[in-house]
């Protein structure tokens, strides 16, 4: 078995050794968030009714403004209805959730294989590579950084595989979930 993974490894290095180092490794990295972004937002619209979770978060939003009210008030009317509705609330937030987690749970295995395979490709003996170098010294500002996404450069910070995939994910998730309609209303 560990002959199988080494050969696909070495594989893997040598086919796609060309965007292993900075500049090439950050576009690359960008392309594999925005494939994972777009497929993770397709799979959310094919299994999930985005019309019936906006309604929900609606609903739940509503509750939580008369639930505010409720408390503030004091009206004893009032608080036996958010009393009467709080199951139901529980109830469609529980619903929600289970039917956000399906396309997560549709992925998860081979979203994992992917990354374990890149932080293996991304790294040479255990110490994480450089793949990006921001232009300026955010290690300064914000020292806890160095080593958990990168390491300081002569020419800014240099950011690891996973440093540069969560600051790229994170913009490119929302951006995407706005323009794929797969973004919910918030509370």
């Amino acid at each position: 078995m560990q002959d199988i993974i080494g050969d696909f490894m070495a594989w893997f290095a040598a086919t796609f050794a060309a965007v292993r180092y900075p500049p090439f490794a950050g576009l690359f990295i960008l392309f594999i968030s925005l494939s994972i972004s777009t497929l993770s937002n397709l799979a959310m619209r094919r299994f999930t009714d985005m019309r019936r979770l906006n309604r929900h978060q609606l609903e739940i939003k509503q509750f939580r403004e008369m639930e505010q009210k409720a408390k503030k008030t004091q009206n004893e009317k009032l608080l036996k209805k958010v009393k009467r509705r709080k199951a139901y609330i529980d109830r469609i937030q529980r619903e929600q959730m289970s039917s956000r987690c399906k396309p997560s749970l549709i992925f998860f295995i081979p979203f994992i294989f992917l990354f374990t395979i890149l932080r293996g490709f991304y790294s040479t003996g255990g110490v994480d590579d450089i793949v990006v170098v921001l232009p300026f010294n955010i290690q300064k500002v914000l020292p806890f950084l160095v080593g958990l996404v990168g390491q300081p450069t002569m020419a800014g910070f240099g950011l690891s595989f996973y440093g540069f995939y969560f600051l790229v994910g994170l913009g490119l998730s929302s951006i995407l979930q706005r323009i794929m309609g797969t973004q919910v209303l918030t509370t």
